[in-house]
Formats: C-alpha cells, structure tokens, sequence
C-alpha cells in the first residue's frame, strides 16, 4: 500500500508540473509560399481571402507617401515570413514595411529602406530563413524582420 502511495504522489506530481507548464507548438512555420499582390480599394483597403487578411492601408500610404489616399487604385505586394512577420511594399516605395501581429492590428516592427527614388518593379519571394526583394535585374535584397543581410546587400 505504502508503494502505491509514492508511486500515486509522484504521478500526481508530474501531473501537476505538466499542466502548469505552458503549451507551445514548436517549429512553426508561417510563412505564405509567395507573395500576395494587392489593388488597395478606394477605402484605402485591402483583402486577401486566401490567407484571410484584410486591412486598412491609410496610415501606410501617409507615412510613406505623405497622402493618406496615396495607394488607392495602386497595388502593393504583401508577404508573410517563415518566423510569422508581414512585409509589405510596392512600386514607388522607397521602404519595406515589417509588421508582426498584435490584438486585433498589425503593430509595425521596421520599417526597411530600400530605395533612395521608390522600387520600379518590385517582388519578393521566400528564401528562408530571409525574405528575397527584388527590383528587376537592378537589385536583390536579403531580408529579415530588423533589416537587410550583409549578404544579400548587393547593389
């Protein structure tokens, strides 16, 4: 009876230890196959029902061009990561954009210069563990969520 007991204590620990340790999911990852490109609505809008996302883009087109309306009828390129973080840019930004999520918003992170005049013909591809900016044949960019690889700084 007296083994039981231990033997039922040490379950019961264990037990105890398991449940009070948080749950994780580990090796996640989040990141879209490719890019998802977007025309911003006249509401300054987006939506992608592919990956279920929608978001208002004003205070993206003030902060970039100076015009909240700025990207209306404009489409702009939007990717998630592999570690989870949205990079959003598109033809004329002279930056990307890296958000991560938050309650109910997407919380900006960096914001990534990558242009002095605006990209031309931008794309951007998954190349874990970074994401790949290309503008035409003029450049290639290694991206991660704070900024650019030292070896993907090609230009």
């Amino acid at each position: 009876m007296k083994n039981w007991s231990s033997a039922s204590a040490g379950l019961g620990l264990s037990l105890l230890l398991v449940s009070c340790s948080p749950l994780a999911l580990k090796d996640v990852h989040f990141g879209w196959p490719v890019e998802s490109v977007l025309t911003v609505n006249e509401q300054s809008r987006i939506e992608e029902r592919r990956y279920s996302i929608v978001a208002d883009l004003t205070p993206l087109a003030a902060e970039e061009f100076g015009d909240s309306t700025a990207l209306r009828g404009k489409e702009i390129r939007l990717l998630r990561g592999d570690t989870g973080y949205y990079f959003v840019t598109g033809k004329g930004f002279k930056h990307v954009y890296v958000f991560s999520l938050a309650e109910g918003e997407l919380a900006l992170t960096t914001t990534i210069p990558v242009s002095e005049r605006g990209l031309a013909s931008p794309a951007m591809n998954q190349r874990p563990p970074y994401v790949e900016l290309l503008d035409g044949k003029e450049m290639r960019l290694l991206l991660t969520p704070s900024g650019v690889t030292e070896e993907g700084d090609t230009q």
